[in-house]
């Protein structure tokens, strides 16, 4: 696992350095190949860390953008939790659960999966973080919430501090 981190930190500061020159192809959030988060349904726990994630990355300039995904994806988010995000003002636009595909462990940066076996995001060719056992969501969401945003916020500082920042 360190060693793919090391891999990961090096391509990202290779990243950085051939981005300062090139001065005329700013990389956009388009360009940047999105953090992963998958769990079973892709509705709960890899949603909530894709709005978290989006959030805190925004907040302290980390170009990157994330993507929720399910091995066995639900078509609808539950009402709870967009009564939730509701509340904390947050809009999921015209974003819809989707199944988990081969592509998506291609053009990932990273991958976090939440309870899923490994041999999910065994394809996966970049660094990956299993979150297992973590409060459950549906029982109560702010500590479900709060446990996924601690771990999505060193997530964010350690590649922040790789080098991977907005220009």
């Amino acid at each position: 696992m360190m060693r793919g981190r090391l891999r990961y930190l090096s391509i990202l500061s290779a990243l950085v350095v051939c981005g300062q020159h090139v001065d005329a192809q700013k990389a956009s959030l388009a360009d940047v190949k999105p953090m992963l988060f998958v769990c079973e349904h892709g509705t709960v726990r890899s949603l909530i860390a894709k709005v978290l994630f989006e959030e805190y990355a925004a907040e302290v300039g980390l170009n990157m953008r994330a993507v929720s995904r399910g091995t066995r994806a639900d078509s609808l988010v539950p009402p709870w939790l967009l009564q939730s995000f509701a509340t904390a003002h947050v809009q999921l636009g015209s974003w819809r659960p989707q199944m988990l595909l081969p592509n998506d462990l291609t053009n990932a940066s990273y991958v976090v999966s939440f309870d899923v076996p490994a041999a999910a995001t065994a394809g996966a060719r970049v660094p990956r973080a299993q979150w297992d056992s973590l409060p459950s969501v549906s029982k109560d969401y702010a500590i479900g919430r709060d446990a996924i945003k601690v771990r999505v916020h060193r997530l964010v500082d350690s590649l922040k501090s790789a080098g991977r920042v907005k220009r």
